[in-house]
């Protein structure tokens, strides 16, 4: 028990079973009051929430949870919903996959006016591809594109060739096949 009351009354009340009988259910309702106070003050920041102060900001922002989210993914949509404007740059989104703990690299082809969204599909779930297509639809400037680039797993059929495949967006899905011989 954190809250042990017998150590601040005088010593004449040592032994008294009444008082210690008292100073024991307070400390409970205390210790109990100390810990509410404490998930209180924690569910004021969307990244140390329970599931009842994470509920709360997603009603604050209209966001309407999926049945199979956890808590980490819900901080998350809260955090993208509730970002500061701030200017956009490929720096700034490579932070905020750092921050969102989105495995994939980002890079522009500015000629192209295209931003690609590379990642392994080992490492990257479908949850946080949607969390790259909402941030993407947001932040990108409207004459800019974007591809999503999922590798899926490699093969090394000899020693020096090496069978990859991939899928990326753009507007729809495609399928490529990619062989190329490995220089030793």
């Amino acid at each position: 028990m954190a809250n042990n009351l017998m150590d601040y009354l005088p010593d004449y009340y040592n032994g008294i079973y009444e008082m210690e009988a008292i100073m024991h259910a307070q400390g409970g309702v205390l210790d109990r009051a100390e810990s509410e106070q404490l998930r209180l003050l924690l569910n004021q920041f969307v990244t140390q929430t329970d599931a009842k102060g994470i509920a709360v900001f997603e009603d604050q922002v209209g966001i309407k949870p999926a049945s199979g989210d956890t808590l980490q993914m819900r901080q998350n949509k809260v955090l993208m919903r509730l970002l500061p404007p701030r200017p956009i740059t490929i720096r700034y989104m490579r932070e905020l996959f750092v921050t969102l703990k989105i495995p994939a690299t980002i890079r522009v082809d500015y000629p192209k006016r295209d931003a690609i969204v590379e990642a392994k599909s080992a490492e990257i779930t479908s949850k946080q591809i949607d969390n790259v297509k909402y941030l993407l639809n947001i932040y990108l400037p409207a004459n800019m594109v974007y591809e999503i680039r999922v590798a899926l797993n490699e093969v090394q059929i000899t020693n020096n060739i090496k069978i990859g495949a991939g899928i990326w967006s753009r507007a729809d899905v495609t399928v490529q096949a990619n062989l190329s011989q490995i220089k030793n």
